[in-house]
Order: C-alpha cells, then structure tokens, then sequence
C-alpha cells in the first residue's frame, strides 16, 4: 500500500471516528420482518449499547423464553397474546427508547417480534420520551406496510436523519436521568398504591428485600441480581409514570445502574426491571397478572420499624425533595 493510499485509509477511519463521537442519536432495528427469510440482518447497530440491547432483550430475553418453552407452559388465559410494547432503558449513559410489535418472516414464523430503538445520549430525557418515544409509533406503522428489506432500511434511515435534525435544537448536555428530586413522593401519590400508599410499601420492601444491599456509588449496575418490579399501569400519564420510576430507582442506586421499563400497551401494568436482565425477568413480556401480579399487591409481612422509615422518607419527599432522596439510599 502507497504512502498516499494509507493516509487516505487513515483519514476515512477518523472521519468515521468523528461520526460516531459528534452524533447523539442513532437509530436500530432488528427481529421479524417479511422482508427477511429469517431474522433481520441488523440495521443501524453502530454502538455498542445496541449490540448489548439485541442480546439481552432479544437473543437472551425473548429467544431464551421461547427455547425453553417457558410460554407455551403458561396458561392461555394467563398469557398476554403477542408482543405491543413501549421500552425504556437507561443504559451505560444513554437512554434508548423503543417499540416492539408482533411481526412474522418472509417464512410465515412469528414467534418472534421486531423491535425498532433510538439511542439517545447527551439529550434532555424528558424531551426524548416525549417526542422521540411517540414518532416511533408511525416508524412501526411504516415498516408493517411494507414488504421488503430495502424498504424497511429506508424507514430507519429517514428516521434517523428526522430525529438527528430534531436533535440539533438542544446544545449538548451532560443532563442527569433523575428529573424529581420528590420522585418518592409522587409515586406515594398514585392513586393504585392504595390507602396510605400502602402499594408503595410493599414496592420498597420488595426492593429492600432482593437488592437493598447494593449501592451505585459502590459498584458497578452489572453488580446487582436483577430484580423485576410489576407497577400499577401509567395510562395516558406514561411519560410522568416513567420518568418517576426512572428517577427514584436512579437517586436511591445511583446513575451506574441499568433500568428497563417495558409498558404493555393495553395493559394495566408496567414492567420495570433493575439491573441487567436475563430470561428470568424477561417471562414478563407474555405473562399476566395470574403469574406475575403486582408487586403492590405482594402481603408481605412489614415489620413497623421499616414501615415508620420509609413513611417518614415519603414525607420528607414530599416536603424536602433532594434531601428526602439522598437520604432514601440509606433507608437499610
């Protein structure tokens, strides 16, 4: 290779570099589609959180169900029929949002669903589940009508110049995930938790119980046994609903962790999972309240010292925010 011909070499990989350092949103798919005899050769999977995301939601999560035929043993009327859901996952500094629908190959084979997800990083987490998470649902509309690949790569890759172009309107920001201070607060106040958020108790008493030992600022989110939190459905609050989820589980375990929110829709819960998930916590997709019911519903046997604790943490939540917060990451 000439002296000319290697600079060029070099000089297309740091343009390439430079892409991929300046960019903050990409735009992936994979799973079924027509267009496609068997899985979708990946589209879009320029980082490394994509690839992770397949694996674990995908390969893992849904592939591993289905190997084992941990659905098909599942009662009929206890098994949500196909895939419709919206996701949320705070993951290694970047949120990706997403939807995933029941979809077949050009085989007819519909176990699988296909799943279409933005990575988004150094963007305001609220205006990425407000205006990027809802566009997704006219980017699936658009690839169901269609019946090829080429077709399904044009969709994603319009999609992506679309969100890149409304990405441009904010400066880059190191902004945090956790947007209530008072999250522990609000989430006392819905409605479903019941009297005294009573539902909410038994939430944090599960928390406690699978992982209140571990602590963000001490160890790394792959640290913690995944753990799996069925919450009382957000309705047509789902943006509220997540990003208050997302930012009590973030102050009380720190930022380092990973959080899966996956809604159901139609449905009258919501699946959050923390920590990284496996098969196990992934059941939730296809399962109802007959296996899984709320962890709000749980009769866990609360010992009074914890319920006086963590009542006390609500009303400084309430009153206190940031303060109430930093002190819930102690409450064990």
């Amino acid at each position: 290779m000439s002296d000319s011909t290697l600079r060029k070499f070099v000089n297309r990989l740091s343009f390439k570099k430079q892409e991929v350092t300046v960019e903050r949103v990409f735009v992936g798919a994979f799973g079924k589609h027509p267009g496609w005899d068997d899985h979708i050769d990946d589209i879009g999977f320029g980082t490394d959180s994509f690839v992770a995301a397949k694996r674990l939601l995908y390969v893992q999560g849904i592939g591993g169900n289905i190997d084992s035929g941990a659905w098909d043993k599942v009662a009929a009327e206890n098994l949500v029929e196909g895939f419709r859901h919206v996701l949320v996952w705070c993951m290694e500094g970047s949120i990706i949002v997403g939807r995933m629908w029941s979809s077949r190959d050009g085989k007819g084979r519909s176990s699988y669903p296909m799943v279409v997800c933005v990575q988004c990083r150094r963007l305001p987490v609220r205006w990425i589940v407000e205006s990027i998470l809802p566009r997704l649902e006219i980017v699936e509309q658009r690839c169901v009508a269609v019946g090829s690949a080429g077709e399904v790569r044009a969709i994603i890759e319009d999609a992506q110049r679309e969100f890149r172009g409304l990405a441009r309107a904010f400066e880059d920001t190191a902004e945090s995930p956790v947007v209530y201070a008072d999250s522990l607060a609000r989430l006392s106040e819905i409605p479903e938790m019941g009297p005294q958020g009573e539902g909410l108790l038994r939430i944090l008493y599960h928390i406690d119980r699978e992982a209140g030992r571990f602590h963000g600022e001490t160890a790394g989110g792959a640290a913690l046994r995944p753990v799996l939190l069925r919450v009382p459905g957000f309705g047509s609050a789902m943006t509220e609903g997540v990003l208050t989820w997302i930012s009590f589980l973030l102050s009380r375990f720190g930022v380092s962790m990973p959080v899966l929110v996956l809604v159901p829709l139609g449905q009258s819960w919501a699946d959050i999972i923390m920590g990284e998930p496996t098969e196990v916590q992934l059941r939730c997709l296809r399962v109802s309240l007959g296996v899984i019911p709320l962890t709000s519903s749980i009769p866990y046997n609360m010992g009074s010292e914890f319920v006086d604790q963590v009542s006390k943490l609500i009303e400084d939540s309430r009153s206190g925010g940031a303060e109430a917060d930093s002190r819930t990451k102690t409450w064990i």
